[in-house]
């Protein structure tokens, strides 16, 4: 390789290493992110509580419900959204051609 070749190479190599440089400065000065919350780690308590209700009770069975959903919804709000509607259209669609 000619010397000039080198240094035009070299040149390049060290407007990269600045603009990285630049960038890496910029991502620290960004405020982090908040951390997601983690699940609720009564799942499978709810679970096991869910199996232990009265059928015949129609308060009990509400109280349920309403804990289902509430848990539910907080699962739903922490999916991206592309991915809920790429698995929930997944799954309409193998229920139709099931049929």
């Amino acid at each position: 390789m000619p010397d000039k070749e080198m240094q035009k190479e070299l040149e390049s190599l060290r407007a990269e290493v600045a603009a990285l440089s630049k960038a890496r400065v910029k991502e620290r000065k960004r405020p982090p992110e908040p951390e997601p919350e983690p699940p609720p780690a009564a799942t499978a308590a709810a679970a096991v509580d869910a199996a232990a209700v009265d059928l015949d009770d129609p308060e009990a069975v509400q109280s349920m419900m309403d804990k289902l959903l509430a848990q539910l919804e907080h699962e739903i709000r922490d999916m991206p959204t592309i991915t809920t509607l790429g698995v929930f259209s997944l799954g309409v669609l193998f229920g139709r051609l099931l049929r």
